[in-house]
């Protein structure tokens, strides 16, 4: 699936490698999230992209997306980041596209993609990072070969199995921000219809698996996830029966349209479909606090009597 990016790029973001700067820029800048995209790198802030590095035989094209800007001259960094010093350049102007940025998103907000980022934070970095069991390897993911396009993957890795790094299952998540992203062309419905031609495939789901693997290693490796890893921790191995999550943020619970969706759903045959209900606030997702459909509906149904 071409997610991951190459040895050559790991070592320039590592320590003592050119890009190395921005890689600890994002460590230390909780508003920041660095994505794997195979030949290139997105830099995401507020869940839009605010640097986006691809990987060229002369050192790395450096662009930032001037549809945030179109009523705004800039006087943006070089374009082409070959030593250390280009992309210092580039990290000191994070904070001036972050204010163009701000000014954008107060008349056309993106909150579902601001709400991704916040999720794959709380779980991979916060200070509760270590106890959740969720881990979000990518946000905004998309494969023409597979068909594939999801709000996040992952993996789910319980803390009692924490030793054993072959206890890994991959995850694809969904996120919905208000009741009125529901139903539709890109609702719940026609995603776990999306989702069963997928993952009944086995390749595609081997393919899937592997990707999520492979990112989870090399975001490790950048130390952009944050957990307490055993002495002899090699690699995290994704394997066995995915889960599906609908994280639904800012239900209204006296809004029926949510049942009255599910109660259509049957249960998928190629993976387990799960519901986030929200441990107290927050988005630090455990095992306990994912309902299968039936106890969902149910709960649904409390709510709205």
């Amino acid at each position: 699936m071409g997610r991951v990016i190459s040895d050559k790029f790991i070592k320039d973001l590592q320590e003592e490698g050119r890009l190395h700067e921005l890689t600890k820029k994002v460590q230390n800048d909780d508003t920041l999230m660095l994505a794997l995209r195979g030949h290139y790198i997105n830099v995401y802030y507020r869940g839009g992209s605010i640097l986006n590095l691809s990987e060229q035989d002369n050192g790395y094209a450096a662009r930032f997306d001037t549809n945030y800007s179109k009523e705004k001259s800039l006087d943006l960094p070089h374009s082409t980041i070959k030593t250390a010093e280009d992309c210092s350049n580039w990290v000191a102007a994070l904070s001036g596209l972050k204010e163009i940025m701000n000014s954008y998103f107060a008349t056309k907000r993106k909150s579902e993609r601001e709400f991704q980022q916040l999720v794959a934070w709380e779980n991979n970095r916060s200070i509760i990072s270590n106890e959740t069991e969720y881990f979000i390897t990518d946000i905004e993911f998309a494969d023409r070969d597979q068909g594939a396009k999801l709000d996040m993957v992952g993996l789910k890795w319980l803390s009692g199995h924490r030793r054993d790094e072959t206890r890994c299952t991959p995850v694809l998540i969904e996120m919905k921000y208000g009741i009125g992203a529901y139903d539709g062309d890109a609702g719940i419905a026609k995603h776990i219809t999306d989702l069963e031609g997928i993952l009944a495939n086995p390749v595609k789901r081997e393919s899937i698996n592997k990707t999520i693997e492979d990112q989870f290693d090399q975001l490790l490796k950048l130390q952009l996830v944050d957990f307490n890893k055993h002495a002899r921790y090699n690699r995290a191995l994704v394997s066995g029966r995915p889960e599906v999550i609908f994280l639904l943020a800012n239900h209204n619970p006296r809004s029926k349209r949510l049942l009255n969706i599910l109660e259509e759903i049957k249960e998928p045959a190629d993976f387990d479909l799960r519901f986030f209900n929200a441990s107290f606030a927050g988005y630090g997702m455990h095992n306990a606090r994912m309902l299968g459909l039936n106890d969902f509906k149910e709960l649904l149904r409390q709510l709205a009597s």
